[in-house]
């Protein structure tokens, strides 16, 4: 318990200190940077369960859902082909970033392909392990570099003039003002019911997607359901940003820590395809560029909703995005990758 306590007040501390340093995402960020730092050049022991950070992805959920209404889900319904489209580019230019990596290494392609497709850290390690030749190593570092560099580069991105993101408040989005009553209470254990039960049944991101299904569906039915106050969405990000911090610890990489710049390379590249595709994605629909490179971004659903929410951006139209690619790429491109790997055609350019 000590352990979680003094990692919670070293977050607290950088998430305060880029606050006061005008840092976009500050307390997310900054948590994470400070524990990261503290681990690396102290010998604390520090600790952070995974239900913590399913308390920080259950009030995202919330914050999401909220932002719902029927006329959003029609607007989502009408922009499914987009979203096929936006994701087949994605996955595309990932595994063209993914040939060349392996130019450059010498690694094998299946690794580096399974590695680059931003399907999520879990998700593509656990079909790494289905896969034949698959280095898992490689796998998890590029799925980390690439969300690790997309959670410090988006924030900034976002804010600058290129995308004209306005400033946050001191909380950190929307809702800032919301007095912690206990009709929030009474919503957010209905929350946390809802990412138990998603969990139960194995849906993707389900400690986020059973909020947003709950309260978005109560929202849709009718129901007044109150903003989230700034005081928990601050907490959200502590608990997210000092968990992605564990994931900086690249010591079992071995002599492929000289691989990670070539992954931090790529993955700006895939970034920048990103924004092109943004741009594209304005010109079909009504959106703004903001709302459509933040629901492009090759980053998670949760920590792209933050910087969506932080923005004012169209956090359902983020979410449906987000939530497409990973269904897709989560019942989809297992079989794709199978059927590739064990082609004749893709044996053939290994050899």
């Amino acid at each position: 318990m000590r352990a979680i306590v003094t990692t919670f007040l070293i977050g607290l501390a950088g998430g305060g200190l880029f606050t006061l340093l005008h840092v976009p995402l500050s307390w997310m960020l900054g948590s994470m940077v400070s524990v990261f730092a503290f681990q690396k050049w102290t010998a604390i022991h520090l600790k952070w369960p995974p239900v913590l950070r399913d308390f920080g992805l259950v009030i995202v959920g919330y914050a999401i859902g909220r932002s719902f209404s029927m006329k959003t889900l029609i607007e989502i319904g009408t922009q499914l082909p987009s979203m096929l489209t936006m994701t087949l580019a994605v996955i595309l230019i990932s595994m063209i970033l993914a040939y060349f990596t392996t130019k450059l290494t010498g690694i094998n392609l299946p690794s580096t392909i399974t590695g680059s497709i931003p399907g999520g850290l879990s998700q593509m390690v656990v079909l790494g392990e289905e896969l034949k030749n698959i280095d898992l190593t490689v796998v998890t570092i590029l799925q980390v570099v690439r969300l690790l560099s997309v959670i410090f580069v988006v924030p900034f991105l976002v804010f600058s003039p290129l995308l004209a993101g306005h400033a946050p408040s001191p909380a950190g989005g929307a809702g800032s003002a919301a007095a912690l009553d206990w009709g929030i209470v009474l919503f957010l254990v209905i929350a946390g019911l809802s990412a138990f039960a998603a969990k139960k049944i194995h849906l993707p991101t389900a400690a986020m997607l059973g909020p947003i299904m709950a309260v978005g569906g109560l929202v849709i039915a009718g129901l007044d359901v109150p903003a989230m106050p700034g005081v928990l969405i601050i907490l959200a990000q502590l608990c997210l940003g000092i968990y992605f911090s564990f994931m900086l610890d690249f010591s079992s990489a071995k002599g492929l820590s000289k691989f990670v710049p070539l992954s931090v390379i790529t993955s700006l590249c895939l970034l920048v395809s990103c924004v092109g595709l943004s741009f594209i994605l304005s010109k079909w629909h009504d959106i703004s560029f903001l709302t459509a490179f933040i629901s492009l971004a090759p980053g998670g659903m949760a920590e792209m909703a933050i910087v969506g929410q932080s923005v004012n951006a169209d956090l359902s139209i983020i979410t449906g995005y987000h939530l497409f690619r990973i269904l897709f790429i989560l019942f989809i491109i297992p079989f794709f990758l199978k059927w590739l790997f064990n082609s004749q055609l893709f044996e053939a350019k290994q050899h």
